[in-house]
């Protein structure tokens, strides 16, 4: 158990590390037990948030565009018409979303990286994986609370897209740093006008 929840603190506290650590890790498993974790965590806050009143197509509030995107649904369609069942239905809408979004994001990820320098890797996929679900991290500590959404929702952002992938990747360059930077700005924004899928 310690060595499942051990990533959680080490992403927080000493990402640089961790993801070194973890690029010469080989197999799928912890890191799709991760993302399941997360997506579970956090589809169950969201929906517990919700229930309480909080707002979770506000980007303050949400530290996703899964939160963002599955609420007004649960809202104005899911809990009128379901009630109770509502909740874990919005859950499985965030855990999919989330999966689906990995899936685009992950080759995504590794052909720029590579695109703009990296070194050629026999685990590449694996790698941007690494760097991509592990950067994600952050948002369990309040990805669904007020204020604390943002403030994970950014942090994470930078993990996922730059710091994570960059470590795990290999590829430190200027290139990478400058595209992911507009990369960025670009999604922090659409993020804001609630348009990032």
């Amino acid at each position: 158990m310690k060595s499942i929840l051990s990533p959680f603190f080490r992403v927080m506290f000493s990402p640089d590390d961790f993801f070194e650590e973890i690029r010469h890790a080989t197999g799928w498993k912890m890191p799709l037990i991760h993302f399941f974790l997360l997506a579970c965590w956090l589809s169950l806050g969201s929906v517990i948030s919700w229930g309480l009143g909080i707002d979770g197509a506000n980007p303050i509030n949400s530290s996703l565009g899964a939160q963002m995107d599955v609420y007004p649904y649960w809202k104005d369609t899911l809990l009128p018409q379901t009630g109770v069942w509502s909740y874990p239905i919005a859950m499985g809408l965030i855990i999919l979303e989330m999966l689906i979004i990995t899936l685009i994001f992950t080759p995504v990820i590794y052909l720029v990286f590579r695109f703009l320098g990296g070194s050629p890797q026999p685990r590449g996929i694996l790698h941007a994986f690494q760097g991509f679900v592990y950067g994600l991290t952050p948002t369990a500590f309040g990805g669904f609370l007020p204020v604390a959404a943002l403030i994970t929702g950014v942090f994470a952002t930078l993990l996922q897209f730059q710091r994570g992938p960059s470590i795990t990747l290999q590829n430190r360059k200027g290139g990478s740093y400058v595209l992911i930077v507009l990369f960025l700005a670009y999604a922090i924004y659409r993020y804001w006008q609630r348009e990032l899928i």
